[in-house]
């Protein structure tokens, strides 16, 4: 079997995103073929079909945004970063020691990211920040307490909640499966062909070849038995009813 993780996932995983909180609501693909070496690569193979809850029209999240821009690097030191009230930066000030503005946009950036509470991306002196995946739609006052630096702000707006994507229930003992209440299915697209691997996507996955933190991917076989993912009929037609009744990931103890 070759269940494979994506950059983006391990990274989540070993920074305060567990498996759930990357990949619930999102949604999985089906293709011919085999898989790619990583899941960090684009998708090959024709698509057969999208799994999603109950085979709904998928509608992907987009996450809202808002934005730090540091205006001036001379010296001090960043000393909170608030989100709605919520400092997301909690490890303590980031100091100024010969920065540009963009060089202290990335120091901001990291810190971010290295707490988990928000995620977030940098171009140049500008920080933009994105709610945690499954937040949808959000609106919250971005502000901030420097010294000596300054720095301009962008409150969090916009964000789309997705529709029909996958949730896993409660773990237990390390494992985590699909929530037993939800069905999870797809319906055949793309004529009649064999299906070959599956990926499984977080909520807002741009699709192809990334390994963004922010794009948690898991990649795996697919056959009648023995795979990844067991389908009673690998022959996929269009239209074809297609349902997967279990779905589990499994964290070993050693």
């Amino acid at each position: 079997m070759t269940i494979r993780l994506s950059t983006g996932a391990r990274n989540g995983m070993v920074n305060g995103l567990g498996f759930a909180a990357m990949f619930n609501r999102g949604y999985g693909k089906i293709f011919t073929g085999s898989q790619p070496a990583t899941p960090d690569s684009a998708e090959t193979g024709t698509n057969l079909g999208i799994i999603t809850s109950s085979s709904g029209a998928l509608t992907k999240e987009v996450r809202a945004t808002g934005t730090v821009t540091i205006t001036a690097a001379a010296g001090g030191s960043i000393n909170t970063i608030t989100v709605g009230g919520l400092n997301i930066i909690p490890d303590g000030a980031i100091a100024v020691s010969g920065d540009t503005t963009s060089t202290l946009a990335a120091k901001l950036a990291e810190a971010v990211n290295r707490n988990g509470i928000m995620e977030a991306s940098v171009s140049g002196a500008v920080v933009t920040l994105r709610g945690r995946p499954g937040t949808g739609v959000t609106t919250a006052a971005v502000t901030g307490s420097l010294t000596t630096a300054t720095a301009s702000y962008a409150n969090m707006s916009g964000g789309t909640a997705p529709v029909n994507g996958l949730i896993f229930g409660a773990p237990a003992a390390g494992v985590i499966a699909k929530l037993a209440t939800q069905i999870w299915s797809f319906a055949g697209i793309n004529g009649t062909a064999t299906a070959g691997w599956f990926r499984l996507y977080g909520s807002d996955d741009p699709e192809g070849a990334t390994s963004s933190i922010l794009y948690p991917r898991l990649d795996g076989s697919i056959a009648v038995s023995g795979a990844d993912l067991n389908l009673s009929n690998i022959s996929i037609a269009t239209a074809s009813a297609n349902t997967i009744d279990t779905f589990t990931f499994t964290m070993p103890a050693a």
